[in-house]
């Protein structure tokens, strides 16, 4: 077997492919301790150069249009490229990093991403939640636009009582998703309480309690159960699907 051949099998051979992302990131995840992180990079580098090849290996094997044709080689290469720039921490001890290259080390998590296509049946799983964003998209914004009015709202009664909790909608929508989550939902209008008249704390502790029920537990369940049936309803179509043709097989059968 000639060279050329024997660099193209390896780097069109998926499960070599996965091997090396696998070896990729746990290197990233080591080189994270600080120690010999130098070296670390200078293995990540070589990864990164490995993938580069691997790209422009199987364009020069399939051709770009159909190289490109292809939704997982797209992604693949996409992350290559947005790698490529972590390359330049390679000269940090020689007095050519900045800032900005040091900020480019970050850029070499993406290639773990690569990860997602070797997932069993991810174009399946992918087209579910597709489906499923479409479903629950028009409840989703509801949510939405219920959470941006409260914050609003809670932002301009309670701004000056709890600044550091409603000073600005920014900090209020943060709150109030604090709520819907049930992250500290009990602490928030005690806050607020402890700073406002016994009839104002009372009064606030049953409204939060209120909003943590519609929001909380009703909206955002009412979120789910739509986004999870629409996922399930995708299966079962296409459980349907292939018991519909295998009456239609079985019933050939029969009449044969």
């Amino acid at each position: 077997m000639s060279n050329k051949s024997i660099i193209k099998s390896f780097f069109t051979n998926d499960k070599i492919m996965l091997a090396l992302v696998v070896i990729n990131t746990i290197t990233i995840f080591i080189g994270g301790y600080g120690r010999a992180a130098q070296a670390f990079l200078w293995i990540d580098a070589f990864f990164t150069l490995l993938f580069l090849i691997e790209a422009l290996v199987k364009i020069r094997t399939y051709g770009w249009k159909d190289y490109w044709q292809e939704n997982w080689n797209k992604f693949d290469f996409i992350i290559t490229l947005v790698a490529v720039p972590s390359l330049l921490n390679i000269f940090k001890e020689t007095g050519l990093a900045t800032s900005v290259l040091l900020s480019l080390r970050s850029l070499r998590i993406f290639k773990s991403f690569r990860l997602l296509k070797f997932i069993p049946n991810i174009n399946g799983l992918l087209k579910g939640i597709g489906l499923a964003i479409k479903a629950s998209l028009i409840v989703s914004i509801a949510f939405v636009v219920l959470l941006l009015i409260i914050s609003i709202l809670s932002s301009t009664l309670f701004g000056k009582i709890s600044p550091e909790l409603f000073g600005d909608p920014g900090l209020s929508l943060f709150t109030i998703f604090r709520l819907f989550t049930g992250d500290g939902w009990s602490e928030i209008p005690t806050q607020i309480a402890e700073n406002s008249n016994e009839f104002i704390g009372r009064l606030v502790r049953v409204v939060f309690a209120v909003m943590f029920f519609l929001g909380g537990i009703l909206g955002l369940s009412l979120v789910n159960s739509i986004f999870v049936d629409a996922m399930a309803d995708d299966n079962n179509d296409e459980v349907l699907q292939k018991l519909n043709e295998l009456e239609k097989k079985l019933d050939k059968l029969h009449k044969e």
